[in-house]
C-alpha cells in the first residue's frame, strides 16, 4: 500500500504545474480526435510521459475548457448557418450557376470552353495540380567524392585497356 502511494506521489511530481506550447499541442491533437498514442509519438512524447500529462488535473481542466470551446464555436456556426442571408442567396443560386458552367462548355469561342472545364474539374477535385521548382544545393559526402573519383578511375582504366598499341 505505500508503495502504491509513493508511485502515486512520484507521478503527480512529474505533472507539470505549468502547461508549455507541447502540452497545448497535444492537447489539441486529443480534443481533434487523436489517440493518446498517435499524438505522442507525433509530438516526441513517449506514452508514458504522455499519460503523465495528460493525467494531470492542470491538463484536463484545460483539455475541458478547450473542449468546451470547439463544441461553443460548433453551436455558433449551426445557429448562425441558416440565417446567414449570402449563404442563403447562393445555395438558391449553385444550380443555375453549375448549368451556366455546363453550358459555356458548348460555347463558340475556345478560350471559354477551356475556362468552363478547368473550372468543372477544378470545383470536383480535378484541380490541375502546382508544379513546384526548387533549387537544391547538394553537398556531397568525403566518401560520395571518394566513390566518384574510383568510377572515374576504373572508366580512365577501362579506355586505356581498350586502346589499340
Amino acid at each position: 500500500m505505500k508503495e502504491q502511494e509513493e508511485k502515486s506521489q512520484s507521478t503527480k511530481d512529474q505533472q507539470p504545474d505549468r502547461l508549455n506550447s507541447r502540452h497545448r499541442a497535444l492537447m489539441r491533437k486529443l480534443a481533434s480526435g487523436f489517440k493518446l498514442q498517435d499524438a505522442a509519438d507525433e509530438l516526441g512524447y513517449t506514452l508514458v510521459r504522455a499519460s503523465v500529462i495528460v493525467n494531470s488535473p492542470l491538463f484536463k481542466a484545460e483539455l475541458e475548457k478547450m473542449q468546451a470551446a470547439i463544441n461553443a464555436g460548433f453551436v455558433e456556426a449551426e445557429a448562425t448557418k441558416d440565417r446567414d442571408d449570402t449563404r442563403i442567396a447562393l445555395m438558391a443560386s449553385r444550380e443555375k450557376a453549375a448549368k451556366t458552367l455546363d453550358g459555356a462548355l458548348d460555347d463558340e469561342s475556345a478560350s471559354i470552353r477551356v475556362s468552363a472545364a478547368k473550372d468543372i474539374l477544378d470545383r470536383t477535385g480535378y484541380a490541375k495540380e502546382d508544379k513546384l521548382k526548387a533549387k537544391i544545393l547538394v553537398e556531397p559526402s568525403p566518401a560520395l567524392i571518394n566513390v566518384i573519383d574510383r568510377i572515374i578511375r576504373d572508366k580512365d582504366a577501362n579506355k586505356n585497356d581498350t586502346k589499340p598499341d
